[in-house]
């Protein structure tokens, strides 16, 4: 029967540079750091032989892991990879086979590479991938050692960057190895289609059985239905498939389950199919497909439909990196990065500009999260177009995912005779291989016009897809829909503005912070003359192709025919640092920060995606020093019908609140309480919210939402810091550092603050003296970490481990009061 083992501990890894002739004591040939194909004979690779003692010295590390992120930044590197510089690097994993596997099939499963990836096995080529967003599998039996020990080898070059933000680079996303018989399902073989709103529950399985034996096998194939409890709820079956030899064959499967509980964001409910294979009587391979029930459409006039309902697409757009990890995001930080975003209250993301890790799309499924599955490259070459095949095989049976984009603004070609043809090809390879699912295309630029180009030429994407306004007032949007009024659309890609959490004054850091000659004097940057020529956290700095958060939203909002809007984005990313250059190395496009805090402007999208749940927000803070008296700019983010402001008890005035707008007061400051308090329709107080004047820094405050008495073997607990005054008040200016020391069965696998010109290391080690082997083990084990306070706060990344005792975080800075995790009190968001 089929066995799926966890690959990624006891990885050795060294960057490609360090490898040297000592590191190969056996083959035919020895081999140098670039000699990635040795030809001259098939078993030649050293690296990859299992008898090769010279890997074993080198630096341990677990998968996901990204090496580009250990390294340090420098003016030097490229602007748009976060002033990191990428390289090259190997990785090799020795594993034993017992004997009793001898006869079995043996697969290794990659999810993703950074990238041009060479792999060999026990001495031999195996494959070599080129994207690093792609995942891809490898059949290794043949040449395995059972009884004995093998070598895996992963070469990878991460020189260049395939996007033009952070790439990373390493194995990044999780590694399998898999065990069958002779006769099995391949990876992503199964596919099942749900029925529509007739027949709900229907489930049409398409079952790809694959006979690695070198005679014919005769099989039969059965499917079993689970539902989100484990009762099996339907079969279907057998279907009788004849396999020639070392070849493939597809069973055709149908089961109705009466009244299924249909996958929705609000209700993601998860069913599975269990694929049985039958040779001779016995059964031989079990493959487990999760899927969900639910049915979608999109409609030129009223926008997204999902099982009936009418529902806006309230999407962001996500990069994958985070602070602290780089790319490489550990399955349970993709779940916490979910939560945030629907904590907001979105219900889409965008997987820009690259398919996804698998790990974030199980998050989706069963978090509740619609999906816009993007390619990484459009083309019609066999690469690309095998590098589509592969997204729709392994991505098609999400219920999270809604739509495969074909890529995103490809100016050179769009607007051309060759981007027409493109599109058609990859898009009729989409509703091949998946044809319940619509496609769409991130169109910028002159968009209006150049789709009347593809339309003049016989050609639309299922759904259109604009990015940005395409003109000043968004009138675009309506142009489109009288000109093509039976065609469904959304905004691809919309806002386009920055902001900086805390950020109300120019930064100051040890080297200046320059604003990028080619913003400072575009008028068409900056909103807010107050503020011009920095991001503050009121959203003043806008590229000359976006708009501000509230039109992003308005622009969607107020057009029903509009299926949704994806605001670019939902958390800042390594890299693009508009408006700035070096020292800044983070961008300031996301509603969270490259931590996950929420950022000021979050609170306007909490307000009105939630707006059956009354919020408050009040900015700025409120310490002002040496500016008593001076008017201060109060903006209140909310839903509630009336806001009255007040200031250490005194009325500045009640206000009514626009729906999807925000309300301003301008308040001499002086030191005290800042508050606002809401009101219903019927002039009912239902919420406050207040800013106290805080004092000096005096404690940290941990806060993480995990639960401590449920942490399994590889959880990661995200874990909050504030530093706060005496009274517990966050204290907005503090910079403080803490430092973070772990004790128990647990490892700090990274820390950071969302501070966009931080250049302090995100990993508890640095690259120069790990390659040299000078590094402590407790220290290699990442024991301890210091971070400092951005605005008054940082967070630091926790990894349970096996082993007995009890895992604890605590965090010290000078002077000031220690936390320990579990224990303490909220931080805030």
């Amino acid at each position: 029967m089929r066995e799926v083992e966890d690959f990624n501990r006891g990885w050795r890894f060294r960057m490609a540079g360090e490898v040297s002739s000592s590191d190969i004591t056996c083959g035919n040939k020895p081999l140098i750091a670039n000699e990635t194909y040795p030809w001259q004979k098939a078993n030649n690779h050293g690296l990859s032989r299992p008898d090769n003692p010279g890997p074993d010295t080198w630096r341990e590390v677990e998968l996901p892991h990204d090496f580009v992120i250990e390294g340090e930044f420098t003016s030097a590197a490229s602007l748009d990879n976060g002033s990191l510089a990428g390289g090259s690097a190997w990785y090799v994993r020795k594993f034993e086979l017992p004997e009793q596997d001898r006869g079995r099939r043996i697969f290794l499963e990659f999810d993703g590479i950074y990238r041009d990836s060479t792999v060999h096995v026990n001495g031999m080529f195996m494959a070599r991938n080129l994207s690093g967003y792609t995942s891809f599998g490898i059949e290794i039996g043949d040449i395995c050692n059972f009884g004995g020990m093998n070598a895996v080898s992963v070469h990878v070059d991460a020189t260049e960057n395939e996007l033009w933000s952070y790439d990373g680079g390493g194995i990044y996303r999780a590694v399998r190895l898999v065990k069958t018989a002779p006769v099995c399902v391949p990876r992503c073989g199964v596919h099942v289609a749900t029925g529509g709103a007739e027949h709900p529950g229907r489930a049409d399985m398409r079952v790809r059985v694959h006979n690695g034996a070198y005679e014919r096998t005769d099989c039969e194939v059965f499917a079993h239905i689970m539902d989100p409890g484990g009762r099996e709820v339907a079969a279907s079956g057998p279907a009788h498939l004849s396999l020639d030899a070392m070849a493939s064959a597809e069973a055709e499967l149908s089961a109705e389950v009466r009244a299924p509980v249909l996958w929705s964001p609000d209700q993601p409910a998860l069913y599975e199919v269990a694929v049985e294979i039958f040779v001779g009587g016995r059964c031989v391979d079990c493959y487990s497909q999760g899927f969900g029930f639910r049915y979608f459409r999109f409609d030129p006039d009223t926008g997204f439909w999902l099982n009936g309902v009418n529902l806006k697409l309230k999407g962001l757009c996500c990069h994958q990196d985070h602070a602290g990890v780089g790319v490489a995001v550990p399955p349970s930080l993709q779940a916490w990065r979910v939560r945030r975003l629907k904590d907001l209250g979105a219900n889409a993301i965008r997987t820009s500009h690259n398919p996804p890790d698998p790990a974030l799309l199980d998050a989706c499924d069963r978090l509740g999260m619609l999906v816009m599955d993007e390619l990484r490259l459009p083309g019609i070459s066999d690469e690309v177009l095998s590098q589509f095949e592969g997204l729709v095989r392994r991505d098609r049976n999400h219920p999270s995912v809604i739509l495969w984009s074909l890529g995103n603004e490809e100016m050179r070609l769009h607007a051309t005779e060759q981007g027409v043809a493109m599109f058609r090809r990859l898009q009729r390879l989409s509703h091949q291989l998946d044809p319940g699912r619509p496609t769409t295309y991130a169109m910028n630029a002159d968009w209006l016009n150049i789709i009347r180009f593809h339309d003049e030429r016989g050609f639309r994407f299922d759904v259109f897809g604009a990015n940005y306004r395409g003109s000043p007032d968004g009138g675009a949007y309506d142009a489109f829909h009288a000109r093509f009024p039976g065609w469904p659309m959304l905004g691809s890609e919309t806002w386009g503005g920055t902001c900086t959490r805390g950020l109300y004054e120019p930064e100051k850091s040890a080297i200046p912070v320059a604003v990028s000659p080619m913003w400072k004097e575009n008028k068409e940057c900056w909103r807010d003359e107050k503020h011009k020529h920095f991001s503050s956290a009121y959203g003043n700095a806008v590229t000359p192709w976006g708009c501000t958060l509230e039109e992003a939203w308005r622009d969607c909002a107020n057009r029903p025919f509009m299926a949704g809007t994806f605001l670019w984005t939902g958390f800042d990313y390594r890299g693009e640092p508009f408006p700035y250059e070096w020292p800044a190395v983070v961008s300031r496009f996301g509603v969270l920060d490259l931590c996950g805090f929420y950022k000021e402007a979050a609170h306007y999208l909490r307000a009105w995606w939630r707006p059956d749940v009354p919020h408050l927000f009040i900015m700025p803070h409120w310490n002002w020093e040496g500016r008593e008296g001076e008017p201060i700019d109060v903006w209140c983010y909310g839903n509630t019908a009336e806001v009255e402001l007040f200031l250490n008890g005194r009325s500045l005035g009640r206000k009514a609140m626009p729906v999807n707008h925000r309300l301003e007061w301008q308040a001499p400051w002086e030191p005290g309480l800042l508050e606002a308090k809401g009101f219903d329709k019927k002039g009912r107080e239902i919420l406050s919210v207040s800013r106290r004047t805080a004092g000096a820094p005096a404690a940290i405050v941990l806060d993480s939402d995990a639960d401590s008495e449920n942490i399994r073997l590889d959880d990661v607990i995200v874990i909050n810091a504030a530093i706060v005054d005496r009274n517990g008040e966050i204290c907005p200016r503090a910079d403080n550092t803490v430092e973070f020391s772990v004790s128990g069965p647990g490892v700090i696998i990274g820390a950071g603050n969302g501070n966009p010109i931080s250049h302090e290391p995100d990993k508890p080690v640095v690259r120069r003296a790990m390659y040299a082997g000078s590094i402590p083990a407790a220290d290699r084990r990442g024991s301890s970490h210091a971070r400092m306070a951005y605005h008054g706060l940082c967070q630091v990344m926790v990894k349970a481990a096996g082993g007995p005792g009890i895992l604890r975080l605590k965090a010290t800075s000078h002077l000031l009061k220690d936390a320990e995790w579990p224990a303490g009190c909220g931080a805030g968001a």
